[in-house]
């Protein structure tokens, strides 16, 4: 019984570990032009946008990856 617990345990926290894999992280890139907004963004990683760019002095946009 004791190892069926421990199993159970196990498994719950592999499922809980592979859940949290699956979400996605995003981040707001900001910069003088779109260009420099992606161009941050790629270099930190982020492989694409997550809504419309937003520009006035500044743009502004959120990036996401898996």
């Amino acid at each position: 019984m004791r190892a069926f617990s421990i199993a159970l345990v196990t498994a719950t926290g592999l499922l809980a570990a592979s859940i949290a894999v699956e979400a996605k992280t995003t981040r707001s890139f900001s910069g003088s032009s779109p260009a420099e907004v992606e161009k941050n963004a790629r270099k930190a990683g982020f492989s694409y946008p997550d809504g419309d760019m937003n520009c006035s002095s500044r743009c502004s946009q959120r990036w996401a990856k898996d």
